[in-house]
């Protein structure tokens, strides 16, 4: 490939001398993991919806829409949704209590189903294109197999007509998590209408970051809002994503908390996620989302398209500008997804070493990246594929707040780091 940070063209003091400008104003950046941009008009627009008592019934009604789905409930955690979806299918089939999920994965399914007092199975995923593995679900299955979780790790499916037949044909339930992947379609129907329910995250650096999470159902009526209480309005958590996930001010945002954290016997994060879930009483109804919730994330739903243009147009720039390097290999979404979201970039390095050099020397140039469930260590002979991905994985920013300039200079980093090893 060209390299496209040579100057084609003679320099001259003027160009310097602008050059020096950028680049001391980029050393005061530090681009974000992953970012859904919410405005401060977002946020005062959610104020006065919140006031009116309107907001959160016309996002589910958008969302159910989208799904083409009849029944839906918010709650004011992603642990909290899954938590009672998984309570919901228990109730309904009591006989059975084992519930499949991906080997690599977030904690949150397993903490989730074991709060209600389900079992918890693991099966592999496949690390070219980050879906399950059929034949190690199939193997995983057995008389007590309540539910398959299908997730859709990092936006990347698995083949889910493919899978809705397997799990028609074995008589239990499906469950799709579709936290990256809310706006993507298979073979043209939407990620989260294949199975029984479907559970959206709603936390930061998702495609709609304002907290909380939702399940959707076809056929559900029970499923509702009706009957519990609404938490409280997240406004200085949102607004503080809204001012703090744009790159100059996250620079700022993480000098302020690193300093503090030395103080502090517990560092807070910029989060949308609920403080303790874990520790919430599982025999007290799981708070729906507030109506400020519910207008941000009806307008962040709204304009989905634009983000999602420009994270697919920095997504294909990584392709290009990486798929000739050695040591690295790229997850390969399947030929029937559409509208990929993009929301992270995820490369698989050939060694944790190598991931590790990676992020750092990124990190050193002001981009931050993430190495994601990388808790607890899975076991290469049991799930190969899945430890594969554990070992090697690393996700590039793609958001909005991306710029130009930082994508050369991610592509030339990571480059000069392979090139060493």
């Amino acid at each position: 490939m060209a390299n496209e940070d040579v100057a084609s063209v003679d320099r001259t003091p003027r160009a310097d001398a602008v050059e020096r400008v950028v680049a001391a104003g980029d050393s005061l950046r530090l681009v974000p993991p992953a970012v859904t941009p919410v405005s401060m008009r977002d946020v005062m627009e959610g104020v006065r919806s919140h006031r009116r008592g309107v907001g959160r019934d016309k996002f589910r009604t958008a969302v159910a829409s989208m799904l083409d789905a009849e029944a839906t409930a918010t709650y004011t955690s992603y642990r909290g949704a899954l938590s009672a979806c998984f309570g919901r299918l228990a109730a309904d089939d009591p006989g059975r209590d084992t519930v499949l999920i991906p080997a690599f994965a977030s904690q949150d399914f397993a903490t989730a189903i074991e709060r209600v007092g389900l079992s918890v199975a693991r099966y592999d995923v496949d690390p070219k294109t980050l879906s399950m593995d059929l034949a190690s679900v199939d193997a995983a299955v057995s008389p007590d197999t309540l539910a398959l979780v299908s997730v859709a790790l990092l936006g990347y499916p698995s083949p889910m007509p493919e899978v809705s037949r397997f799990c028609a044909t074995r008589s239990f339930a499906l469950v799709e998590a579709v936290g990256y992947a809310l706006g993507s379609t298979v073979d043209g129907v939407p990620l989260g209408s294949f199975g029984d329910y479907a559970v959206l995250n709603f936390q930061e650096g998702k495609p709609i970051p304002v907290g909380g999470g939702m399940v959707v159902s076809s056929d559900d009526a029970a499923l509702t809002d009706a009957g519990r209480p609404a938490a409280a309005p997240n406004v200085g958590t949102v607004a503080g994503y809204a001012t703090f996930s744009r790159p100059l001010a996250y620079r700022a945002y993480e000098a302020v908390s690193s300093v503090l954290g030395r103080f502090e016997a517990a560092r807070e994060h910029l989060t949308t996620h609920a403080t303790s879930p874990a520790g919430t009483d599982a025999s007290s109804p799981v708070p729906t989302m507030s109506n400020f919730q519910g207008a941000v994330g009806r307008r962040v739903l709204d304009r989905r398209g634009a983000a999602r243009r420009r994270r697919a147009e920095t997504a294909r720039y990584y392709r290009t500008h990486l798929d000739d390097v050695d040591q690295i290999d790229h997850v390969r979404p399947l030929a029937a997804l559409d509208h990929h979201q993009y929301v992270r970039y995820p490369l698989l390095l050939a060694s944790s070493q190598l991931r590790a050099d990676v992020k750092h020397a990124l990190r050193r140039t002001g981009v931050q990246t993430s190495a994601i469930y990388d808790w607890p260590p899975l076991e290469s002979d049991r799930y190969p594929g899945a430890a594969t991905v554990q070992r090697r994985i690393l996700t590039l920013p793609t958001h909005p707040y991306t710029s130009d300039r930082d994508r050369r200079r991610i592509v030339r980093t990571i480059r000069d780091v392979v090139d060493r090893s």
